[in-house]
């Protein structure tokens, strides 16, 4: 038997694979070519490749195909499906699998096809997802899921939307009032086996279950599953602050993103798209978390369909293609949301958080590769997503507080390689002090924040001790306290009473009094701003911008967080397009990105109207 002979496809065109009822233990299937408009009635496939392991035959059209085992599995229940489909409503004749009906060996294909893979998931009939052979209390898990699905549905049954779910904090009293299990409860060991399935993670999931036209299967040994159930369960978790505990498996929350593009109103662009997945997904091929997505972005759905900037192309490198988009967005939005992602310099530990390092990556880039560390300890970075009540795309920028360069667009001029960017801003201060947040233990968590605040208490500005208090708690929160669901005000109380603690621990470990300290001032301010403060609240909030930066006090004595990697001398930029400052470092001619930075009397506009002044230069920065 000779081995499969593909032929080019034509534009427009799409292969199906059609199931041959038999009884042979050896799979055959037949390969036909269909326009895409004019394709019948076909199922998407949605699985997992496997690692790598020895390839098994199949038979399509008389010729031989290997593929990895774990498909081969799948194409049997495929076809008990086919042959058994009057009694489960799923009546399977062709199906669209990515690994038989696109040809892998052909480059120019595959980047051809991936164009395509919107409009192929959309307009088939439903995606099948194949999440593997059963396993160990696997139907006891899909049994919880259930559970808290008809918890959801009962809760809020005219839900349509994941904001129809009130939010509330987890409290173990609200746990016993919901008559989930309890925690020693083997179904919650069952959940988290479930979810080790490396189907949860691939980023190909996201578009393949989101753009599905009815409610995708999940076909796991010979049972099925709904993904709405899977979807609304977690949404529910969410919004009950499930997903934050150690009990629940992290790959919740990507079902919970996947359900909620799925269910979404509007469009979302690519910057969206990206900043939401590239942390939790993972890919084989780390061009795959760009072009996994171009099915669902907003860019590909005008007149005249995908950009050629954007138009897959898997000659390229990955650093190329990150590079590519990155550009792409800076020219089309003018806006520098993008490069709060930035990959920075070598050596900053957030660089490091990620399984693959591209020497040619542009400092500006972010490195979109996979994670080598969990969501919750990914640095997080200072960007938002905004959803539009008018039926715009939803979009990645700077939330409202962050006005750095004063509504200015970024001015992108002409540079000698795609790999430097020369954008123009203005070098608005310089760094003198950079301390390290350690977050290791406890202890060292109330040193960091005492350590950051002497020196900010020690910085050059004279300003009065309750609008140091301020600066303090706006800068090592930066200024995000929407995201607690607290007023500015609460957290400025929240915060003072963490200080106060903490100050008043130090000065009885030092073994002095109030008036030697020389903080009674300053402990006074504290006490006026911390009435009703919660110290939890401002410390959660605080671990999430402080994690993995540094503490900076400026030459001109202002104070506030920046990347791990900052060092004195380092400069702070506002550049034309960003929200936020950028804190860059001068190598040669040209600069690097060390990253983004949140610096307390640079955030709304000041160095602009400095600029407009005279009392600033615009620069030419040239970044590399």
């Amino acid at each position: 038997m000779q081995p499969y002979s593909y032929h080019r496809l034509a534009k427009h065109t799409i292969r199906l694979l059609g199931l041959q009822d038999t009884t042979s233990p050896t799979f055959s299937g037949t390969l036909k070519t269909f326009n895409l408009s004019e394709a019948p009635g076909y199922y998407c496939l949605s699985y997992t490749w496997g690692t790598q392991s020895e390839d098994v035959e199949i038979h399509i059209d008389k010729q031989k195909l290997f593929v990895r085992p774990s498909l081969v599995d799948t194409l049997h229940r495929l076809q008990d499906l086919a042959a058994n489909g009057s009694s489960s409503d799923l009546k399977v004749e062709w199906v669209w699998i990515d690994r038989i009906c696109v040809n892998q060996d052909d480059v120019e294909e595959r980047s051809e096809q991936v164009k395509y893979m919107g409009t192929i998931y959309s307009q088939g009939i439903r995606t099948i997802i194949w999440a593997g052979n059963d396993q160990d209390g696997c139907t006891a898990a899909w049994e919880l899921i259930d559970q808290i699905y008809d918890l959801c549905l009962s809760e809020n049954p005219q839900a349509k939307y994941l904001a129809d779910i009130p939010l509330r904090m987890y409290s173990d009293q609200n746990h016993e009032k919901s008559r989930l299990p309890p925690w020693n409860d083997k179904l919650w060991e069952h959940l988290r086996r479930l979810f080790t399935l490396p189907w949860f993670t691939r980023t190909w999931i996201i578009q393949e279950v989101a753009l599905s036209a009815k409610d995708p299967v999940i076909l796991h040994g010979k049972h099925m599953h709904s993904w709405e159930r899977l979807g609304w369960s977690a949404s529910w978790l969410r919004r009950n602050g499930y997903l934050r505990l150690s009990q629940i498996p992290d790959q919740l929350q990507n079902c919970d993103t996947i359900s909620n593009i799925r269910r979404s109103r509007e469009l979302w662009r690519l910057d969206a798209l990206i900043a939401t997945t590239s942390v939790k997904f993972k890919s084989s091929d780390q061009r795959d978390k760009i072009y996994g997505l171009l099915g669902l972005a907003a860019e590909n759905r005008g007149i005249g369909g995908l950009p050629i900037a954007l138009s897959p192309d898997y000659k390229l490198e990955v650093w190329e293609v990150y590079t590519k988009v990155v550009i792409y967005f800076l020219r089309e939005y003018r806006s520098l949301s993008m490069l709060t992602m930035a990959s920075g310099i070598w050596g900053d530990k957030a660089r490091a958080q990620h399984t693959y390092q591209y020497p040619l990556l542009p400092s500006w880039v972010p490195n979109w590769s996979d994670c080598c560390v969990s969501n919750s300890e990914h640095t997080k970075g200072f960007s938002w997503l905004f959803y539009s009540a008018t039926g715009d795309a939803t979009r990645l920028g700077f939330p409202e507080h962050s006005d750095a360069s004063a509504g200015l667009p970024a001015t992108i001029l002409d540079s000698c390689h795609e790999s430097v960017l020369r954008l123009n801003g203005l070098s608005a201060d310089s760094i003198v002090s950079a301390v390290p947040f350690n977050e290791e233990s406890q202890v060292t968590e109330q040193e960091s924040i005492l350590t950051a605040w002497k020196l900010a208490v020690q910085s050059p500005c004279k300003t009065k001790a309750s609008e140091r208090i301020v600066s303090f708690i706006k800068a090592s929160t930066a200024e995000q306290h929407r995201l607690s669901g607290r007023s500015a005000e609460q957290i400025q109380a929240d915060g003072a009473a963490y200080l106060l603690n903490i100050l008043a621990m130090d000065i009885l470990q030092e073994k002095e009094t109030v008036s030697q300290s020389g903080n009674q001032e300053m402990l006074e301010a504290l006490k006026t701003i911390s009435n009703g403060g919660d110290q939890a609240s401002y410390l959660s909030l605080a671990r999430n911008f402080c994690h993995n930066r540094s503490f900076v006090v400026t030459e001109n004595g202002r104070v506030g967080i920046g990347p791990l990697g900052t060092r004195p001398g380092d400069l702070v930029a506002v550049i034309f397009g960003g929200g936020v400052p950028y804190i860059i470092r001068q190598e040669g001619s040209s600069f690097l990105v060390v990253g983004e930075t949140y610096i307390y009397g640079l955030m709304s506009g000041e160095a602009i109207e400095e600029w407009r002044k005279g009392q600033l230069e615009e620069k030419a920065l040239e970044f590399r």
